[in-house]
């Protein structure tokens, strides 16, 4: 069985992850909003893409975010170079977290790093 803490801190780590999925969630659709009109989940592939969207942006995978900030970078201009960066530390982290696996205090650490990151890039 597991220790009362680990159980404790996986919650705590779930309770991040899940904070930063949806603060990016939220920042994609307001500043899609912003730049391209409400419709923006329909227009903006058509426009630039030239095609409609694949599938809802409700169904989205949390890798599938990064490309909305790639593939629409006059949406994002504002983005610090280091987002990338931690979006890409964020990924093994996220995965363990979604599998049940626990993060070590280190992978705790950057978890921390992130929310922190994203807290203040999306706020400026």
């Amino acid at each position: 069985m597991q220790e009362i803490r680990e159980v404790n801190s996986m919650k705590n780590a779930y309770g991040q992850l899940f904070e930063i999925e949806n603060m990016l969630r939220h920042y994609i659709e307001i500043n899609m909003s912003k730049c391209y009109g409400c419709h923006w989940y329909h227009s903006a592939p058509r426009l630039v893409l030239k095609r409609a969207p694949t599938k809802p942006y409700s169904n989205l995978l949390f890798h599938e975010y990064e490309t909305y900030f790639r593939t629409y970078p006059n949406a994002f201009k504002r983005l610090q170079k280091e987002f990338f960066l931690y979006l890409d530390t964020l990924y093994p982290i996220r995965n363990k977290i979604a599998h049940s696996h626990s993060l070590n205090s280190y992978e705790f650490q950057l978890l921390n790093e992130c929310l922190e990151f994203f807290t203040r890039c999306i706020k400026e």
